[in-house]
């Protein structure tokens, strides 16, 4: 547990302006300054229209005095007063301004903690969180045992809505968050909230292009029909081992076996891809996610069901393994929720493959994640946070990947070619 809900769900947004004294701004010492993301820059800068006022922005279209607001509104008012009187009108409110603060400050941010954490109500809540969650899962994996033909559907559902909060809920049970003293609580606050804004700039053309060249493999498959498809490309162990067409092993990664397939992959890959263009090197991630695209081919090839495999689950949990060791390389710096999102992952994952073991290669999971893991500690040694710029063997590495993805893309769209073709 890193931050915390919105002040206006604490008791009130106005209450909130206790935290700060005239000329104060009470975050401003826990800004962690020795890292990549502890810059005040990272705070949008008030509007030059704005300055010297008290004000928010505007979360949802409000009528307040009648006047009507609409949603991303600066509104400015000349007192403390009035201010606390608009955020008490305000339905809901995105960021605050103070006269002496050039920085739009974010509700997240608008209070610290003044007490710990009520023990006894922290734990009220992850057990009503937790029976919640439990229903959720129980209900939609009935359901998908119920209702065969909607078996994946329910199944992702239930990962989603029951199995993650079931999970966090678990994990936050021993992590006892309601012992850390306030000084601690606000830190992890302040880190939380600057983290997340300097992950959201740290952006990569090469995840996006990864992204919609899975989506254009998709289409192209649905063109060429699935089924057929899936034959001509994808992980088809005895075209492997009989006929020596290894590049299935790459293909199968580029491919998938439905659109539900695809939107839960491309959700995933973009998620970890963007955490780990963000502290290690944009390089690396066509790198790790090619190598482990394999190792959980292999895994499948050798280990897993007879029929058919195909998706990017393999590079996916690959990228996850490898993100595990990032994670625990730089333990101390980095806010602990990401470590503790990434191994609730994990465990929602392995869950998953178990209740969907029937059309889940469970075996490409397994050596996608070992896969990741391994070239973590390989490249442990070498690993920076972070960096500016990429080593030369990391843009070595990231082109001969790139190269032969593309190349793999190219090898699809030719047997797809080939089956439309014949289909003339």
């Amino acid at each position: 547990m890193e931050g915390k809900n919105d002040a206006s769900q604490q008791g009130g947004l106005a209450d909130a302006l206790n935290s700060w004294q005239e000329g104060e701004v009470w975050f401003r010492k826990l800004i962690p300054m020795g890292q990549p993301w502890g810059l005040e820059e990272f705070l949008e800068a008030v509007p030059d229209s704005a300055k010297g006022s008290f004000g928010a922005r505007v979360g949802e279209s409000t009528v307040l005095d009648g006047q009507h607001y609409q949603a991303g509104e600066i509104v400015v008012v000349d007192s403390r007063a009035d201010f606390v009187r608009l955020l008490r009108g305000l339905s809901k409110a995105t960021d605050l301004l103070f006269p002496w603060y050039d920085r739009l400050v974010p509700v997240s941010l608008a209070s610290a903690h003044v007490r710990q954490i009520d023990g006894e109500r922290y734990r009220a809540d992850l057990r009503g969180r937790f029976l919640k969650s439990f229903l959720v899962s129980v209900g939609l994996v009935g359901a998908g045992l119920y209702f065969q033909e909607f078996r994946m559907v329910a199944l992702l559902m239930a990962t989603i809505y029951g199995l993650f909060p079931l999970v966090e809920a678990s994990m936050a049970w021993f992590q006892r968050v309601d012992r850390l003293p306030v000084e601690e609580l606000n830190r992890r606050l302040v880190n939380f909230e600057f983290f997340r804004r300097w992950l959201a700039t740290r952006r990569s053309p090469m995840l996006s292009v990864g992204i919609v060249s899975l989506v254009f493999v998709f289409l192209g498959q649905v063109l060429a029909g699935l089924g057929p498809s899936i034959e001509a490309a994808a992980l088809v162990k005895g075209a492997v081992t009989g006929d020596g067409e290894w590049w299935r092993l790459v293909t199968t990664g580029l491919m998938h076996g439905s659109l539900v397939h695809l939107l839960f992959n491309g959700m995933a890959l973009y998620n970890l891809g963007r955490v780990m263009v963000a502290l290690v090197n944009p390089s690396l991630l066509s790198f790790v996610f090619l190598i482990t695209v394999m190792t959980g081919s292999l895994a499948s090839l050798y280990f897993g069901p007879a029929q058919p495999s195909v998706g990017a689950s393999g590079g996916i949990l690959g990228c996850l393994g490898f993100l595990l060791v990032v994670t625990a390389k730089f333990r101390s710096l980095l806010p602990g929720f990401l470590r503790a999102s990434l191994i609730q992952s994990t465990i929602v994952v392995s869950i998953f493959g178990l209740l969907g073991s029937a059309f889940i290669d469970n075996a490409a999971h397994a050596g996608g994640l070992i896969g990741g893991v391994g070239l973590g500690w390989v490249l442990f040694p070498w690993l920076r946070l972070a960096p500016v710029a990429s080593k030369s063997a990391a843009r070595i590495l990231s082109a001969l990947s790139l190269t032969v993805l593309a190349l793999g893309v190219a090898k699809i769209a030719w047997e797809l070619w080939a089956i439309v073709s014949i289909g003339k």
